[in-house]
């Protein structure tokens, strides 16, 4: 626990203290942990589930228990590995097969007796055992580079394409074109409903500042042809906007969750929307409490072009139609919604054909595949566009890739930051400290717990997440989970909403844009993102209860 609490300082401090770029704060802590984990630790974290007791040993055979449930038992080299109070060295036998009598599994050796002294011992695979070995005797850090290199791969493409998409919907008008077609379609009198929709499917493949920016002059100007609810407008583009943030990809946050719980992106995107719809409802009624509880004025003066160019009654008429600007956030959306109802439903129709239904919905419905086919819409939004050359194409794939790029790295230093927290080995002791009626409600609630205190300590959601699900991961192993680890991913996002306040850039970011004194976004924002954080997780309690999806 010590490695823990020292790493987690390291990031608390560097971010919040010493104002760190949250890479440097992530891979120092990871590093420092990595440093002073007992290689013990290490290799028992490379063994989890991948073991079996001995509880018995005679003749050629052993009778196990605590059978891990990766445990492969097929007939092949294994190590016997004495307990710790033991002095032999571990043995390697050949198990010639496993077989089941009155519900206990029985290993059966070949030629080699067995010995007293293995009662207690954990029989375990002898490439597992080997490969557990070499990575408690390597490096710290091969083992942080190791680490990052896995993240990578599982979110790097992600990332860049998702930075691809939002680049050139900004850049092509797309963007606009989306928030003015869901406006007309709702009519003046819903417009903030209709930017409350278009700043949730924005925040999908956008990042919510940029949203923010985006929507802000709108709000701006309908604020001042109407003369009021300036309060009302603004947090109707925080209410959509940010719990897709935290709970749809692929936005870093809830991609890495995912990752590291083995949920797929379309499980993601189906379980942020179902919960994060009530946090959307919950977060709608109370900015119209607000708006009609504080008058706050339109204080910032935006400029006539400004002004001109944001009224809803100012569209441009040479920006892209609305479903072909729409087309790069529903088609990835799509596919990977198909490839999970795919796999839940289980192969399509028998025969050739069939066959090719499975491979190219397999093949389409990859999360690298689906959201780089959106990057390829985009880029044609993009491309099409009058006075657009292939030069302004490279500049705006270029400034995509280089505010992604930074955030593939935050996010694989926070990947190596939770992977030398697991290699401590602390799910087992956490597991352990737990209580056994705690059972996986109790680790839900546990892990929104955990968020919301890094979220409130340092202020990112984002390295929330990602510091969380370092710590949680390992517990979930431990006792397993009576539900879909996607409500367990789900919690952590709900848990990176509440009370945001001044450490966190978001909150000046709204302050400064909006024209809000810091006490008016205390109540405003602050309490915002609360309640809706809040009543996200009850709806991700009720689910993960009602439909355990197990």
């Amino acid at each position: 626990m010590f490695a823990i609490v020292l790493g987690m300082l390291i990031v608390i401090c560097g971010v919040l203290f010493l104002r760190m770029h949250a890479f440097l704060a992530l891979f120092f802590g990871a590093l420092v942990v990595a440093a002073v984990t007992a290689s013990h630790s290490i290799s028992d974290s490379a063994l989890n589930h991948v073991t079996a007791t001995i509880t018995q040993a005679s003749g050629q055979r052993l009778l196990l228990g605590d059978v891990g449930e990766d445990l492969a038992k097929k007939p092949g080299a294994f190590y016997v590995v004495p307990n710790a109070s033991a002095s032999t060295p571990p043995t390697l036998v050949w198990v010639d097969a496993f077989s089941e009598e009155d519900g206990i599994s029985i290993a059966t050796l070949s030629q080699t007796q067995a010995n007293n002294s293995w009662t207690g011992g954990q029989l375990v695979p002898e490439s597992k055992y080997t490969q557990a070995k070499q990575l408690a005797g390597s490096s710290p850090i091969n083992r942080v580079a190791a680490a990052l290199g896995k993240t990578f791969e599982k979110i790097g493409i992600l990332i860049a394409m998702a930075s691809i998409i939002g680049q050139c919907l900004l850049v092509s008008g797309a963007a606009e074109r989306i928030v003015a077609g869901i406006r007309n379609a709702l009519g003046e009198r819903w417009t903030t409903l209709a930017f409350v929709i278009s700043s949730f499917v924005l925040a999908i493949p956008v990042f919510f500042d940029t949203v923010f920016f985006l929507m802000l002059p709108l709000a701006q100007a309908m604020a001042r042809r109407t003369g009021k609810d300036y309060l009302k407008y603004v947090l109707s583009i925080i209410v959509g906007g940010s719990l897709a943030h935290s709970l749809v990809p692929p936005t870093p946050g809830p991609l890495f969750v995912a990752a590291e719980l083995n949920v797929s992106i379309g499980a993601m995107v189906i379980g942020g929307i179902g919960v994060g719809i009530w946090g959307v409802i919950a977060g709608y009624f109370y900015m119209l409490w607000a708006n009609r509880t504080w008058q706050i004025p339109l204080r910032l003066e935006a400029s006539t072009s400004t002004e001109s160019l944001s009224s809803p009654d100012a569209i441009n008429q040479n920006l892209p139609g609305f479903w072909f600007s729409i087309l790069p956030v529903i088609v990835p959306v799509l596919l990977l919604g198909l490839k999970t109802f795919h796999q839940t439903m289980g192969a399509g129709p028998e025969g050739p054909l069939g066959e090719i239904w499975d491979s190219a919905v397999s093949f389409l419905g990859d999360k690298n595949i689906a959201l780089s086919l959106g990057a390829i819409l985009a880029l044609l939004i993009l491309i099409t566009r009058p006075a657009m050359s292939w030069a302004g194409l490279a500049s705006s794939v270029q400034k995509a890739l280089s505010e992604g790029g930074v955030v593939v790295l935050i996010t694989c230093a926070g990947g190596a930051f939770g992977e030398m927290i697991r290699q401590t080995n602390v799910g087992e002791t956490i597991a352990h400290a737990l209580p056994a009626s705690v059972g996986g409600v109790g680790l839900l609630v546990t892990a929104f717990l955990i968020t919301v205190a890094i979220r409130v300590i340092q202020g990112s959601s984002t390295v929330a997440m990602i510091t969380a699900i370092g710590i949680v991961v390992p517990v979930a192993n431990q006792m397993g989970l009576p539900f879909h680890p996607v409500y367990l991913a789900l919690a952590i996002g709900c848990g990176s909403k509440p009370l945001p306040w001044m450490n966190d850039s978001g909150f000046w970011v709204i302050s400064r844009m909006s024209g809000f004194t810091e006490k008016e976004t205390l109540k405003t924002f602050t309490v915002l993102l609360t309640i809706m954080g809040v009543v996200s997780f009850l709806a991700t309690l009720v689910f993960a209860m009602v439909l355990p999806l197990v």
